[in-house]
Order: structure tokens, then C-alpha cells, then sequence
């Protein structure tokens, strides 16, 4: 999800985005570069500022452009850490060989957050979502009961989905459908049997979602986060016409959170952004997360000493069957071509 501009938080030089592009307030060389697509990423940068004295300039985008903006600058990259929901943009870091491998010490990760976080040290997983959240619209659709169920007549121009190329969690999904249909082509043909039954590709969560509010469409593919986002605005504040409730469809694909440390910064960057994944994977870091009271809020912390949000509890536990992962790596590689796919055929 996209971070909202915040410029006034004590410590931290941050970077206003507007319309895709970002004025950075300062670029201090003494400060860690931060390029981050996660809402609450500034309040833990606040809290790192004060814990440790290190300034940390935040360039908040939403996934696209800032992978867009990294590789531009790759011969020159201007980051120190990278945080972001979606680990196949790490694999393919790791994979080029653009990644400082660290292991913080004396974390303990619960099972899954174990499963999601490579060996080598590659990168971490402080947390984890699924994709897709399906969010309806109860009071002019019924509940979706399968994959095949959302390209029949029932849901004919109802359903919506982001575009992969700018939405950072909905590559993993996408590859979520490869691994249980059965390959790059089954995918394409049930998307594209989703695209002739009316299927909307809007750019991101925030924009498939007021179409779902907005009545263009009554059902939105989007991050679970987002989704369970829905139903706790509409709690707070009813809205005549609207009624959204959440579903899973077998099976769901989890989302890790990813943050990872350039390994061509300079000797700086790298040990700043050392004490900054120290701190991220620690409790006092998670429920800074879990507080910040934005939709990315919504997540399953990876260590054992802390507790999920509230909200998180309507997701779907492991234990069900109707979740799996995936491996990152072996979808890094086809994620360009895939997401220029999506943009040609479905979008």
C-alpha cells in the first residue's frame, strides 16, 4: 500500500510523494536511506531516530514505482534498506547479487515467519499478509465460493484487481495461481476467461477500492490488509448501498513484508541499516506496526514474542489448508515478462 505524505515527524527527514513522484527534504549523508512502500515504515523510523540517534530519510512510493526508481539507479543506487511488501523483488536482488546478506542475532521467528525467511540472510520478514483479500460488496453480491465461481454469470462486470506493474503485492498473487493451476498458461487463460467476464484492472488496492465503494464493482481481488480495512471503516461509519465483507478463495498466498540491505551502499548505509533490521525485528518494532493504525497495520508479526492484530483473526490460519507459499525466487525470474503480460492483455 501506498504511504500517505507525512513531513513533519521529529527526527526523521522524509520524503513528501505527490503523484507518483517524491521531493526529498533532505539526503543527508549521515542518514539512512530508506525506500519504503509500507504506511507504518515512518512511525518505526521515528521510533529507530530516538532509540538510536540515527536520521533516516524516508522515500515513500508505492511498490512499482519505487522498484522502478532502484532500477534506474542501479549503477548508482541511493538506499541503504529496502522495505516493501512481496519477496520476489528481494530474490531478484539477491539473484543479481545487489543484496548485503545479514542475520540479526537473537531473534526467534514462530513457524512460519521460519518458512518465509531465507537461510542465507538475504533479506527479513518482520511480518505477512495474503493475497487476495476477496472483499464483496454482501448487499448487491453473493459470497464468491471459488476461482471458477468469479468468471461466471453471477459475477459477470462485478469483480476487480490491481495491475501487477505498480501493485507490489499483486505479482505474488499472481504467482499464487501459476503454482496451483498448473503453469504460466493456465494462469493467463483463467485470467483472461476473468477479463472476458467484465474483470477491471485498476492500479493499485486504494483505486480498486473505490470502485468497489463507488459501485463499479461489487467484488475487489486485493490485499488482505486492505480488504479487512473495508469492513472496519464501514463498522465505523455505515454507508446506505454498501455492505463489505471479506472472503478466501482455496488457496490464498502469503505475503511477506521484505526488508533488505543494499550491498553497494556505503560502509554508512550498511551499518545503519544493520541497527535499522535489528530494530525492525524486534517486539518494540512489531507493535509499533501493529499500532500505527494504518491499513498495513493489519499483518501477522513472524516473532514468536508478539501478537497479531485483532483483525488479522478473520484471516484464514495455515491449520486450514487454504493457504500456501511460494517460493520467491523461482518467480523472480518470469515476473517481468508476466507483469508486461498482465499490462497487454489484461489491463
Amino acid at each position: 500500500m501506498k504511504l500517505s505524505p507525512k513531513i513533519s515527524l521529529a527526527g526523521v527527514a522524509i520524503a513528501t510523494v505527490l503523484a507518483g513522484s517524491f521531493t526529498p527534504v533532505a539526503h543527508a549523508a549521515d542518514a539512512l536511506q530508506l525506500y519504503a512502500a509500507l504506511d507504518y515504515s515512518t512511525d518505526v523510523a521515528t521510533a529507530f531516530t530516538a532509540k538510536t540517534g540515527i536520521p533516516v530519510n524516508v522515500t515513500a512510493l508505492s511498490t512499482g514505482p519505487l522498484l522502478a526508481k532502484i532500477t534506474a539507479e542501479k549503477n548508482n543506487p541511493q538506499w541503504g534498506a529496502y522495505w516493501a511488501d512481496g519477496a520476489e523483488p528481494c530474490a531478484a536482488f539477491d539473484l543479481d547479487k545487489q543484496l548485503l546478506h545479514y542475520k540479526p542475532k537473537g531473534i526467534r521467528l514462530n513457524a512460519i515467519g521460519a518458512k518465509l525467511a531465507p537461510k542465507t540472510g538475504a533479506y527479513q520478514v518482520p511480518g505477512f499478509t495474503e493475497m487476495v483479500g476477496v472483499v464483496y460488496n454482501s448487499a448487491k453480491v453473493r459470497k464468491p465460493t471459488s476461482w471458477d465461481d468469479l468468471a461466471s454469470a453471477d459475477f459477470k462486470n462485478q469483480v476487480g484487481m490491481n495491475n501487477p506493474s505498480v501493485s507490489g503485492p499483486t505479482y505474488p498473487f499472481i504467482a499464487g495461481l501459476i503454482e496451483q493451476l498448473g503453469g504460466e498458461d493456465a494462469m493467463k487463460t483463467y485470467l483472461k476467461n476473468l477479463k472476458a467476464n467484465g474483470l477491471r484492472a485498476f492500479d493499485k488496492n486504494s483505486k480498486t477500492l473505490a470502485a468497489l465503494n463507488t459501485g463499479v464493482i461489487n467484488v475487489g481481488l486485493v490485499q488482505s490488509s486492505a480488504a479487512i480495512t473495508e469492513v472496519v471503516k464501514y463498522k465505523a461509519s455505515p454507508v446506505a448501498g454498501l455492505r463489505p465483507a471479506v472472503t478466501y478463495l482455496q488457496k490464498t498466498t502469503v505475503l511477506p513484508s521484505c526488508l533488505a540491505i543494499d550491498g553497494k551502499a556505503s560502509a554508512f548505509q550498511q551499518d545503519a541499516a544493520k541497527k535499522f533490521v535489528d530494530f525492525v525485528m524486534s517486539s518494540e518494532a512489531v507493535q509499533i506496526m501493529i499500532k500505527s493504525n494504518t491499513g498495513d497495520s493489519l499483518f501477522w508479526p513472524t516473532l514468536n514474542s508478539t501478537f497479531p492484530a485483532a483483525a488479522t483473526t478473520t484471516m484464514p490460519s495455515f491449520a486450514s489448508g487454504l493457504i500456501q507459499v511460494v517460493d520467491p525466487y523461482k518467480y523472480a525470474t518470469i515476473q517481468g515478462e508476466v507483469q508486461d503480460w498482465f499490462t497487454k492483455n489484461i489491463a
